[in-house]
């Protein structure tokens, strides 16, 4: 008791003299708390202080800025969460903070409104609460967050940290808020930080995303353990989130995230269960409550998961709503349109541009939906006019206002970027429509042109893929990567005459220096080996063998090259190296088999045919190179 006492008495007293005050809701999880501001201080022409988004981080966040001062009868509203409120693949223009800071002098015009986007592209929970904590510096009234989309994104481990007790969870939260123990901490020395490896607690100081290490979803594998700690730690920054804003006096309105289920497929789908097109097939058969399911298990059950699992979503639902804290569901909100719209409430891309980033009229539809739930908490001034009310004149001067600023050639290019961005994912059923989306914009673009070939390749519609690609060729011959590309289509289709004509341009026009130049040569090559111009093939492979000597596949073709010529030593030494590594590589036993056959040996032949039907006991080759040579032993007798 007297120890309470004790602690009460200086926790008064660090009060009175001010001391150990702080908005910092430390996650004791992250090493990045402390992050780099998102902040930076500037003085305009005129004397006048702003705080505006600091130059470094640009890359992640939107210019903006607001007085360092907050006028009177202002209401400040900050609008956090990852690259939805940022407004991907746009910005802040047409993203739901633009559309708000757009309606609400009409609908609230006695009260100035600042709308400051702080959407971070990438940023998961942890990350946006560390952005909260630095923002609730700034007089907040209000917070809007849209989270939990990027929860997967980052590696990063959790030690023992959830095998505390609830009771130890709430005790060390309730322990950081007094000013005790923040004097006491600040006083404390901090030991740097151990050097980690990738997997360390403490992240980068911004988003290092596990996809950029990576070719595709390949990183990622089943680890039921990390995603339940990923599942605690999200809920862990919701609430940690209300904490700060409470802390602030600002009030808070969390948005659930809604996603593209039916036209977007997981990014890595276990083999095992294929939710995804039983989905589509339920869909197509108008069996909407099967189909639901289906494309809700294939987002929940995704090795690659860059979509909000279901149960986040239902977490935010079912947050309790209070004087200060409320919740939007976008989700259901959407769904009702969707609903009412086509007939069923699986949503896709009607309303999103890919698998999570709502097009410009969705986020229109946001800010509506949210402009109504500030008003149904009491969040705007009494006179405040509904939505509804609003004359046609001030619908159209905001719709034009917020259309005006868009610039066409810029919206061209990011559809052209996301094209990129979902082809390199392998969602090639995304990515054609908004590389098409790029070549109406932008009145063709040879990037985009070339994407859309090859995911229409991709997806299996060949056909339409060649007369993408003859237009593509026809229109920008100069652009040699999607050339190469061209010809590697053709070589799949046997056609080598049309793929030489192609890959000769476009091995001239690739710098070396580009990897894409010695993909060409090499396609190239066997072009020629398929067109059986072995000579120039040869000449070809010798090149690449010397760039990359320990690349298996050009020895293979090199070996190819090298018996096409007459030189079957070489071919012999060149097979030979390959079954060093692969001694089970049929083909090769096959191969190296014909090569002895051309050299008489019957006896060596035999014995890789014999090795191949070993390994491939239907396969046709092998029987006919022992026909052949107990032909060639018979006729010798």
């Amino acid at each position: 008791m007297t120890t309470a006492f004790g602690l009460l008495a200086i926790e008064l007293f660090l009060t009175a003299i001010g001391a150990g005050r702080s908005n910092d809701q430390t996650d004791p999880l992250m090493g990045f708390s402390k992050q780099v501001p998102l902040l930076e201080r500037f003085t305009d022409d005129d004397g006048k202080t702003w705080m505006r988004t600091a130059e470094n981080k640009l890359v992640w966040f939107n210019d903006q800025r607001f007085p360092l001062t907050k006028p009177a009868n202002t209401q400040r509203i900050f609008c956090l969460g990852g690259s939805t409120t940022f407004g991907r693949p746009y910005d802040d223009s047409t993203s739901f903070a633009g559309w708000l800071r757009e309606w609400l002098p009409h609908i609230d015009a006695d009260t100035k409104h600042e709308v400051f986007n702080a959407g971070g592209v990438s940023y998961a929970s942890y990350r946006v609460a560390a952005v909260m904590e630095e923002l609730a510096e700034y007089e907040p009234d209000l917070f809007i967050v849209y989270t939990g989309q990027n929860e997967f994104l980052e590696r990063r481990t959790y030690a023992d940290f959830f095998d505390q007790s609830q009771a130890q969870l709430w005790l060390t939260g309730w322990l950081n808020k007094t000013r005790t123990y923040r004097v006491i901490d600040s006083l404390v020395p901090k030991k740097r930080p151990p050097k980690s490896d990738s997997n360390s607690i403490g992240l980068a100081a911004e988003v290092d995303e596990r996809l950029n290490h990576t070719v595709g979803p390949s990183d990622y594998v089943r680890d039921e353990e990390w995603s339940d700690n990923v599942r605690k730690h999200f809920r862990f920054n919701v609430r940690r989130m209300i904490s700060i804003a409470q802390s602030a006096n600002a009030k808070i309105l969390f948005v659930v995230p809604a996603s593209n289920e039916k036209d977007c497929g997981p990014f890595k789908p276990a083999p095992e269960e294929d939710f995804f097109e039983r989905g589509r097939q339920a869909f197509e058969a108008g069996d909407y409550e099967v189909a639901r399911s289906a494309f809700r298990s294939a987002i929940d059950r995704d090795i690659c998961p860059l979509r909000a699992p279901g149960e986040f979503a239902q977490f935010i639902r079912e947050l309790p709503e209070s004087d200060d804290v409320r919740v939007l569901d976008f989700e259901s909100a959407l769904r009702d349109v969707c609903q009412n719209e086509f007939g069923h409430d699986i949503l896709g891309e009607e309303y999103f541009l890919d698998h999570v980033h709502p097009t410009v009229e969705a986020h229109r539809q946001l800010s509506r939906w949210l402009i109504a739930e500030m008003q149904d908490a009491g969040w705007l001034a009494d006179g405040s006019i509904a939505l509804e009310q609003l004359p046609p004149e001030a619908i159209a001067e905001v719709d034009q206002s917020v259309f005006d600023r868009i610039d066409r050639r810029a919206q061209g290019i990011a559809m052209r970027n996301l094209a990129k961005v979902m082809h390199w994912a392998g969602k090639f059923e995304v990515a054609a429509p908004r590389a098409r989306d790029a070549i109406r914009i932008l009145d063709g673009d040879a990037e985009s042109q070339f994407i859309l070939a090859d995911c229409l390749r991709w997806m299996g519609r060949v056909d339409e893929s060649v007369e993408e690609f003859e237009r593509g060729v026809k229109a920008f011959p100069d652009y040699y990567r999607g050339l190469q590309r061209y010809g590697q289509l053709l070589l799949e289709l046997e056609d080598y005459e049309a793929a030489r004509d192609l890959l000769v341009v476009a091995t001239v026009g690739i710098p070396e220096s580009d990897p894409r130049h010695w993909l060409s040569r090499f396609q190239l090559a066997i072009a020629h080996l398929g067109a059986s111009d072995f000579e120039s093939a040869h000449e070809e492979l010798l090149r690449c063998n010397e760039h990359a000597p320990d690349d298996l596949d050009v020895v293979f073709a090199l070996a190819e090259a090298s018996a096409g010529i007459g030189d079957s030593e070489a071919a012999i030494k060149l097979y030979e190296r390959i079954l060093d590594d692969f001694p089970d590589d049929v083909t090769t036993h096959l191969n190296l088999g014909h090569v002895f056959l051309s050299l008489n040996q019957t006896q060596r032949a035999s014995l890789h045919f014999e090795t191949a039907l070993l390994l491939a006991p239907d396969n046709p080759r092998a029987r006919a190179g022992m026909t052949v040579v107990s032909q060639l032993n018979q006729s010798s007798k």
